[in-house]
């Protein structure tokens, strides 16, 4: 993969690179805004879920009280609560016939004006049962008889109104469907008589009165909303067969109401729920929403619908501007490649057109002159390998004279050596050896050994030239002699002082040839050292400065810099009248 990438073309590496650091960033951002939306658009539909529940049970709660308020109607009939006081089998037998019609006129008048109470009915302290109810006694009463649990929670409430559970009537002659009821009941008191307990009232409240407040509110498309008592019981439900559930058996039901908490996470039966609770402190009933996880993201849908299409356009928009970028870079460059192919095939006349003054324009630039220095190059080779064949076609017809001198100077010597004449012969070795070490084939560099005998070669047919009017002087120390040195160094400054500085002079020449050792023994220092006519500053300014003859002596010194570094070279120092002194400074090499 790694290897695919490496030799990928650039602009695709480009559109890879802008693709990482700038859509990429956009991607994570854009999952981080959905999130965020999506925990906000779950916390809100908590929140409302809440609201609405607090408003359920505000209302649920008012009409309670008004239920309440009719039972609580039998303290204001006084003639009613008297009469209930004396009903222990000692009530007279004529007050007792108007005792019951008082009782029934109380129990009808409590249904007036109330659809939503079904039926009311009082239990007298002679065991005597009162009721207002259109379909009679015979289908409350075996249900009120079968949970005893509900006369002892009337007991319980010392007088105080307790809502029971929700119960069902099934079909009957009056319906031929269920019906439900929430019954309310308290133990009504003698409150002129130490309190004491006079009569049971039993108030049947219609299913639909809560229907009515319940059923216009939505918490969720497929939310459910109900109402438990404390003990678990289910109170109100959409789902009739809701009512058979206990909720005590559910865990989630047990652990909220423990740790009084308003909102929970729970899977019911496979399915996630978002659970919210709100208690009710007037009857202590608990008013609970369940709103499936599914309805929660499906209120984040329009979110995500607009990530994904922000997400596509900005994606399209950047795809666009990649490409556009990386072909208005590539470009320039492809066109380079393309003119550095047109070169490989000896095009080098191919110029490429400055497009900008940016730095892709200096590369264009750049390489127009490249390729022209290239060509330039090339005439150039072309025409010293000429030249060079050329001398190499000299040089293989002059190769039969060094040869034909050799001879020619050993039988010189031979000659003189036969008439005594030592001095030509001496000569004729020196020029010999010197004209032998000149041109012979090898390395540049000799030792120092090798170039001291030259050079006093050299010097001997110089002094011999010149009727010994000077004296060649060479001081090396011996442990130098292993080093290597240019060949020929010595001769152009030997020939210098010689020519130029000892022309004038009839007797008494001195020049002198001295080798040290640099004390770092880094180097080598060599220094040629005449009494001669010396050079005059202005023309020695003019030698240095390569403006007049002299210019040889410099050379070597452009030769030692170039190969060795600046450090060494040649420098030459001269007193008008007293003498000149050439340092030529070199590496120790072995």
């Amino acid at each position: 993969m790694w290897t695919r990438i490496k030799n990928a073309k650039l602009r695709n590496k480009l559109m890879l690179l802008l693709t990482l650091f700038i859509l990429m960033p956009l991607v994570f951002a854009g999952i981080i805004f959905y999130r965020s939306s999506s925990n906000f658009a779950a916390e809100r539909s908590d929140r409302e879920a809440l609201q609405s529940l607090h408003l359920i049970k505000n209302n649920v709660d008012q009409l309670l009280s008004e239920m309440e308020n009719r039972m609580l109607d039998v303290y204001e009939n006084s003639q009613l609560i008297d009469q209930l006081s004396r009903m222990d089998g000692s009530y007279p037998a004529d007050k007792f016939m108007s005792a019951e019609d008082t009782i029934n006129r109380f129990l009808r008048s409590s249904l007036r004006g109330k659809e939503d109470i079904d039926s009311i009915y009082l239990l007298a302290g002679n065991g005597n049962l009162y009721f207002a109810d259109i379909k009679g006694s015979g289908l409350f009463k075996p249900i009120f008889e079968s949970h005893p649990e509900w006369k002892e929670a009337i007991s319980e409430g010392g007088g105080q109104i307790r809502w029971l559970p929700t119960y069902e009537i099934g079909p009957n002659n009056y319906f031929s469907y269920p019906t439900y009821y929430i019954p309310a009941g308290m133990k009504i008191k003698d409150v002129s008589n130490a309190l004491q307990q006079i009569g049971t009232l039993v108030m049947n409240v219609k299913i639909s009165a809560l229907d009515n407040i319940i059923n216009e509110v939505s918490v969720s498309p497929n939310g459910i909303v109900m109402i438990a008592n404390e003990q678990g019981d289910v109170i109100w439900h959409r789902n009739h067969e809701a009512y058979a559930l206990k909720l005590a058996d559910q865990p989630f039901f047990r652990e909220m109401l423990t740790k009084q908490r308003d909102l929970d996470f729970r899977e019911l039966n496979g399915r996630k729920y978002r659970i919210g609770m709100v208690h009710s402190d007037y009857n202590g009933w608990y008013y609970f929403s369940l709103i499936p996880q599914s309805d929660v993201q499906k209120q984040s849908g329009s979110l995500k619908l607009f990530f994904i299409v922000t997400l596509s356009v900005f994606a399209l928009l950047f795809v666009v501007l990649a490409f556009s970028t990386t072909h208005y870079i590539t470009k320039p460059i492809r066109q380079m490649a393309v003119a550095m192919k047109r070169i490989q095939k000896d095009n080098f006349e191919y110029r490429l057109p400055a497009q900008s003054e940016d730095e892709i324009g200096l590369l264009q630039s750049s390489f127009n002159s490249m390729s022209s220095r290239i060509n330039e190059l090339i005439q150039e080779v072309k025409v010293i390998s000429e030249q060079e064949k050329e001398a190499e076609m000299k040089a293989l017809q002059a190769q039969i004279n060094p040869h034909f001198v050799y001879n020619t100077l050993d039988a010189m010597n031979w000659i003189a050596i036969e008439r005594d004449q030592l001095d030509i012969s001496n000569m004729i070795t020196s020029l010999s050896d010197i004209m032998r070490y000149a041109i012979r084939p090898g390395e540049p560099l000799v030792t120092i050994e090798e170039e001291l005998k030259w050079a006093k070669n050299y010097a001997y047919l110089q002094e011999m030239r010149f009727e010994e009017r000077f004296e060649v002087r060479f001081d090396v120390d011996p442990s130098l002699y292993g080093y290597k040195v240019p060949r020929l160094l010595l001769q152009p400054y030997l020939e210098n002082s010689i020519l130029h500085g000892m022309e004038n002079m009839e007797s008494g020449g001195r020049i002198e040839v001295l080798f040290q050792q640099e004390e770092r023994g880094q180097a080598i220092v060599i220094e040629i050292r005449d009494n001669g006519s010396g050079i005059a500053d202005e023309k020695l300014q003019m030698i240095r400065e390569r403006m007049t003859h002299g210019i040889g002596l410099f050379n070597l010194n452009d030769r030692l810099k170039l190969e060795y570094g600046p450090e060494f070279g040649v420098k030459v120092n001269s007193v008008y009248g007293v003498g000149t002194t050439i340092t030529i400074i070199i590496p120790a090499i072995r």
